[in-house]
């Protein structure tokens, strides 16, 4: 097996530090692949093709080597993978004191061979599963639906059942606090697949309790899991165990990684095309969650908090349009940031001058002369409800919205 050379030097090097005595393995042709020498790595090891052969542990004395090419007295023994000999793992020195070593030596071989085997594995199927979700959330054809629904059968599920499923989008802080160096509980020995890897386990032992969930990659620091819904459960109760099992796994990631965690879940969807449906849903509720103040950081599409802010930022292209012609001096003004902060805080404030200035530590007059200012460069009246709601969406709709706001310029 071409893995057992990927593996070998390294198994040679840790191995026979530890045990004292020279180790060598081959390959199924009798290559040497492995070994303290390096002067010996590739060449034709004679003794291991009698090993291959007899699939048995054979000492060789100091005599019989004499007779041998390239071949160095002590004990070899196959190594056994799934009831296939691939290799034959040889240790040098003396027979009578190494061969009490050859079965413990070899043993641990193979668990390591099983071990690498297992990891190669696990790396296929989460890229067969990244691949799978890919497709779920880019294809659009009945072609392109009719292959993934295969595909998704070779991979264990059942796309095509009318079963309900939603669509979760989970975010960790992980870029900002892996990469600043001042994380205390993440030694600097952890490699960012490490991490990743650590996650996904988090997220499969928190959150999937049914053979037809999806757990896969986003992005470096985003995860998607679309969850199946059994036909006899409740959304109700459905949504009352997710809740639950999101803030247990909230809480551990925290108090092992002191990690955030951001969840944003889509509507329930049947179908392959519901997939898609929810997962553009919990994308659009993580971008407007995020500008929320909702704490835990969990966000629903059906919220009315998130779906206030989805009409703000997701008006139809001709309504956005026409507002940014009528808004143009607003949006280009110098003290706009600060302005429609503002504004904003005016807004949630209940469009009440006194609240608005304890909120923003402003005296009232400086308040009301930042409203007058917005009046004037938007020929708005902001004490009629309706000209403030046109303007409140304006606003959430500006890409300018999330601009730091700096000293007021008079």
């Amino acid at each position: 097996m071409a893995f057992l050379e990927d593996i070998s030097q390294t198994i040679v090097e840790n191995t026979s530090r530890i045990i004292g005595y020279p180790i060598s393995i081959t390959d199924d042709k009798g290559y040497i692949i492995g070994s303290n020498d390096e002067n010996r790595l590739g060449s034709f090891h004679q003794a291991s093709i009698d090993v291959l052969k007899r699939k048995e542990t054979i000492c060789y004395e100091y005599d019989e080597v004499k007779e041998l090419n390239n071949v160095l007295p002590g004990v070899a023994a196959p190594i056994i993978i799934n009831q296939e000999t691939v290799g034959v793992l040889g240790i040098v020195g003396n027979p009578a004191e190494v061969k009490k070593y050859a079965q413990l030596v070899k043993s641990h071989v193979e668990l390591l061979c099983h071990e690498y085997l297992k990891k190669e594995i696990r790396i296929l199927e989460s890229k067969s599963l990244d691949h799978l979700v890919h497709n779920l959330l880019s294809s659009d054809t009945i072609e392109d639906m009719s292959q993934i629904i295969r595909f998704g059968k070779m991979l264990g599920y059942n796309l095509d059942k009318e079963f309900k499923r939603v669509c979760l989008i989970i975010e960790m802080d992980m870029l900002s606090e892996q990469f600043t160096g001042t994380h205390p509980k993440i030694p600097n020995t952890f490699s960012w697949q490490f991490l990743q890897d650590n996650m996904m386990d988090i997220l499969r032992h928190y959150l999937i309790d049914n053979k037809e969930d999806i757990l896969s990659l986003l992005t470096l620091d985003q995860f998607i899991l679309i969850k199946a819904i059994d036909a006899a459960e409740s959304s109700e109760c459905f949504n009352k165990q997710l809740e639950h099992k999101i803030s247990r796994m909230s809480e551990y990631i925290q108090s092992k990684y002191q990690f955030n965690a951001r969840i944003s879940i889509g509507s329930m969807k049947k179908g392959i095309n519901g997939i898609k449906e929810s997962y553009e849903e919990s994308l659009k509720t993580l971008i407007a969650g995020k500008k929320t103040t909702i704490f835990p950081e969990v966000y629903y599409y059906n919220d009315l908090n998130i779906i206030l802010e989805l009409i703000g930022t997701d008006l139809p292209p001709y309504i956005a349009e026409r507002l940014s012609d009528k808004l143009t001096c607003f949006y280009q003004h110098v003290n706009f940031p600060t302005l429609s902060s503002t504004f904003i805080t005016y807004c949630k404030c209940n469009m009440n001058i006194s609240e608005t200035a304890r909120s923003l530590f402003l005296h009232r007059n400086s308040l009301v002369y930042r409203l007058e200012k917005i009046s004037e460069l938007t020929s708005l009246d902001i004490t009629n409800f309706e000209h403030c709601l046109l303007l409140y969406f304006a606003i959430k709709n500006s890409k300018l919205e999330n601009t730091p706001a700096h000293s007021f310029i008079l």
